[in-house]
């Protein structure tokens, strides 16, 4: 069985966790790199409005082909202003789910991951109707917005998981 993991991370935080499960599932890794990345405090700025206005970026290379012959896709990614990270919203309108198996895993700094199911009921719901079967959403919690919660941290929620 094919597994692969399709991550966006901007602090490292959705990165550490998607390496940690790759390494754990043997299962290959998907970058979302935006075209025109956004680095620095004012790029935060400019990614959290983009995701409160629906704004979609490109994304570098064909990363929707990379999971044409996988069975099971970890979708990954933080929640900015309870809304999905633009690049994995990008990623989503161009994916083909057809018989696969997805799981969610979302971070975000409220410990408590408050809209976090509104957030995996609309990938679920794209999943679907893309031909694919979801399986689970899971909400993680990682830090601050431009912050890093540490290796271990970030290690031990997914450990948790699987």
């Amino acid at each position: 069985m094919a597994v692969g993991i399709v991550y966006y991370s901007r602090s490292n935080n959705t990165r550490t966790a998607a390496l940690h499960l790759a390494e754990t599932k043997g299962a290959e890794i998907i970058e979302l790199v935006e075209l025109n990345g956004r680095k620095g405090l004012f790029g935060l700025i400019k990614n959290m409005l983009s995701a409160s206005k629906g704004q979609m970026p490109k994304l570098q290379g064909d990363p929707w082909k990379a999971i044409e012959l996988l069975d099971t896709v970890y979708l990954m990614a933080p929640i900015w202003g309870g809304q999905m990270a633009p690049p994995m919203v990008s990623f989503m309108q161009n994916a083909d789910f057809k018989g696969k198996e997805a799981v969610v895993v979302t971070f975000q700094a409220d410990r408590k991951g408050e809209g976090s199911s509104k957030v995996h009921d609309k990938i679920k719901q794209q999943v679907l109707e893309r031909g694919g079967n979801f399986i689970q959403g899971y909400a993680l919690h990682g830090a601050f917005p431009g912050k890093y919660a540490g290796k271990d941290y970030l290690e031990g929620q997914i450990e948790k998981i699987i």
